[in-house]
């Protein structure tokens, strides 16, 4: 498979690019008109090195005269003369000029194309040669640069499709064992078969047969340690009589009371056992 190089789409982008500029600039193509103004008197003349700058009286807009484009030649002219003139409104110029008598004019000065000077003893005509080949005015056609601009982008966008194409890498794709490859390739062999699925493989060893654990009898993990007041087990055989002359119950249950003389103490029909010391109850005053 093949791919378009990126040159490919850098001539493209260019020559579609030229092809739009070519388009505006020769539609910016236009006709220009000369204007006039009428006779009046100058009121102020500044000129230096063949270029002239005009302003008229009650007017402030500024001009500009070649002097050296005009045909005949124009000498000079100053403040008070008589003149009539055209202008090309579409050229015009930066003005910041100052005379040595003070005067200082600044602004867009239009350029003049033709002037009519009055004098006693008649009048002059200076022309220049666009204004003698065209007194209407003239057309600033662009369209010749622009149709060039637009041709050099055609060729830049047609000629990128003869570029050569480039060769993509190819893919190889594992193919089915015994099977056919997807990129023409014969398919893989491979020296050792697969394993069948489900058979044994290898034989199976019986396994030793399994007896319980042999382990030491268990120890008790707490053993009894000695006290003071260890008590003796019980071995089943009678207790021995209590050294004072009491006789131990077969279930532990606690003897009659006795006085300090060893006479035995009945209770009373209250439940309640007689003072042992012959004394009376105490009485508490509630």
């Amino acid at each position: 498979m093949k791919q378009r190089s990126p040159a490919f789409f850098a001539l493209i982008i260019i020559g579609v690019l030229l092809v739009i500029a070519g388009l505006i600039y020769g539609l910016s193509s236009r006709q220009t008109s000369y204007k006039s103004v009428p006779q009046g008197n100058i009121a102020h003349y500044l000129a230096s090195d063949g270029t002239g700058y005009l302003q008229m009286e009650g007017n402030s807009a500024l001009y500009v005269i070649h002097e050296d484009n005009f045909t005949p030649k124009i000498s000079s002219f100053a403040d008070g003369d008589t003149i009539s003139f055209v202008y090309d409104p579409g050229e015009t110029t930066s003005v910041d000029v100052t005379s040595t008598l003070g005067t200082h004019l600044l602004g867009t000065a239009a350029k003049v194309v033709e002037i009519t000077a009055s004098a006693t003893n008649g009048q002059t005509i200076y022309k220049t040669p666009e204004y003698s080949a065209d007194t209407q005015g003239y057309n600033h056609n662009q369209w010749g640069i622009g149709i060039a601009l637009i041709i050099v982008g055609l060729l830049l966008a047609v000629g990128s499709f003869f570029l050569p194409k480039k060769k993509m890498p190819a893919m190889i794709t594992p193919a089915p064992f015994g099977g056919a490859s997807m990129n023409g390739l014969p398919p893989q062999q491979y020296p050792y078969p697969y394993p069948q699925q489900g058979a044994a493989q290898y034989p199976q060893q019986p396994y030793p047969p399994q007896y319980p654990p042999q382990y030491p009898p268990a120890q008790p993990s707490y053993q009894p340690q000695p006290g003071p007041f260890q008590q003796t087990p019980y071995t089943g055989e009678p207790q021995q009589p209590d050294p004072y002359g009491q006789s131990p119950t077969a279930y532990g249950q606690p003897q009659p009371l006795s006085d300090p003389y060893g006479q035995l103490q009945q209770p009373n029909q209250q439940g309640q056992y007689p003072n042992p010391y012959g004394q009376p109850p105490q009485q508490q005053n509630l």
